[in-house]
């Protein structure tokens, strides 16, 4: 899906032994090494797993080219100085130039509190049915953190069936399933990997229930970067403990509170300050560090981030645990006096990257399960291939 926008049209190649530039129609360009070009040949990997065929010391020490042809269509031909020829499709370079930041996976985008209906929702039977609208939903589960769903069956472990359309429901010490009655938080921090990903599924809102709260955790690790950028630093740079033990178990994990990338973007969020054990600093370290952490909990905070809904028997909702924090909002009652959120009626709603907050009940209504990140990402990669 990702690639949907990309115009693939070349209207210029500059070939050199060193290296081609590719001048895209958009205006934008490619460089592609002669080295990288030729460890890459398609020639030397698997057609359909991608697997690498040759070792790094099959390769020429100093790759030199020849000559460049956008032929045949869709595609460019190298040609060598000690007589390879390499035939490379179009899409398959401008999927792997980095500074175009083209991939299989979504650009996340940061997001404030905002209502539900301008989520992604679809049907759950269209959703299993079409291809083109799981693909959709996916996508924006991706971008925005979140999707979800509505008519699921109200059945137990429905949000298990859900994940396994998608990938592959996660065990942990909790199980294969689920029941959450608890605060804001990312799941799991103590768990080594982290879940990536949460289903929420309402089976019930008879009784006492409250509003779920869903905050953007990377929207909040932004703010913190531009206006206190030492805070930030120190929360990305300093790791602590989290730690969670019964009579059966004993997990720990060393991770920092924010992660990014080494590139410099957010990658992560771990919050859930229930399961943090006795930081591991002293001295100064202790005295940068609590402040910081004060700081980012105190925009987590802000109620403008957080939006509140309450589901209804049969959502579902999908979400970006290494990114969203969900809890519950207070307590009332459901009765003919309240005024429960509408929910949209068409299949995907597109909008901008916006809060979702689901509904909990207080009494075990809301049923859930894990999925990993590999898992969501390599089926929307699939479905997003030319069908």
């Amino acid at each position: 899906m990702t690639g949907r926008a990309a115009d693939l049209d070349v209207t210029e190649v500059k070939c050199t032994p060193g290296e081609i530039v590719l001048t895209w129609q958009n205006s934008s360009f490619s460089v592609y090494s002669a080295l990288w070009l030729r460890d890459n040949d398609p020639a030397n990997r698997d057609p359909l797993t991608g697997q690498r065929l040759i070792r790094t010391v099959d390769l020429p020490r100093e790759p030199r080219l020849r000559t460049a042809d956008l032929r045949p269509s869709a595609h460019i031909t190298l040609s060598w100085e000690d007589g390879v020829i390499s035939v490379y499709p179009l899409r398959w370079l401008r999927a792997f130039d980095r500074s175009l930041r083209i991939g299989s996976r979504p650009t996340r985008m940061p997001w404030m509190g905002q209502p539900a209906t301008a989520f992604a929702w679809c049907d759950y039977t269209e959703w299993v049915e079409n291809p083109a609208s799981r693909q959709d939903w996916l996508y924006y589960v991706g971008r925005d953190g979140l999707a979800f769903l509505r008519d699921v069956p109200m059945q137990q472990d429905a949000a298990r069936k859900v994940a396994g359309l998608i990938g592959f429901a996660r065990e942990t010490h909790l199980g294969r399933t689920l029941d959450t009655s608890r605060g804001l938080h990312t799941s799991d921090p103590y768990c080594d990997p982290v879940p990536g990903f949460q289903l929420l599924h309402c089976l019930s809102a008879d009784g006492q229930v409250g509003e779920s709260a869903f905050v953007d955790g990377m929207a909040a690790a932004e703010r913190l970067r531009v206006h206190d950028s030492d805070a930030f630093t120190t929360l990305c740079q300093m790791p602590i403990l989290y730690r969670f033990q019964d009579a059966a178990v004993d997990l720990v994990a060393e991770r920092t509170m924010l992660d990014v990338h080494p590139s410099g973007e957010f990658r992560a969020i771990h919050y859930d300050d229930r399961w943090i054990a006795p930081l591991p600093l002293k001295g100064p370290r202790l005295k940068k560090y609590y402040p910081a952490y004060r700081r980012l909990a105190e925009l987590l905070s802000e109620p403008a981030r957080t939006v509140a809904y309450r589901l209804l028997p049969g959502d579902l909702v999908l979400f970006d645990n290494t990114r969203i924090l969900h809890g519950h909002t207070s307590v009332g009652c459901l009765d003919g006096q309240t005024e429960v959120s509408s929910r949209p009626e068409r299949s995907v709603v597109e909008g901008p990257a916006m809060a979702f907050l689901t509904a909990s009940s207080v009494d075990g209504h809301l049923q859930g399960c894990y999925l990993d990140a590999d898992g969501l990402y390599s089926s929307l990669a699939v479905l997003s291939r030319p069908r």
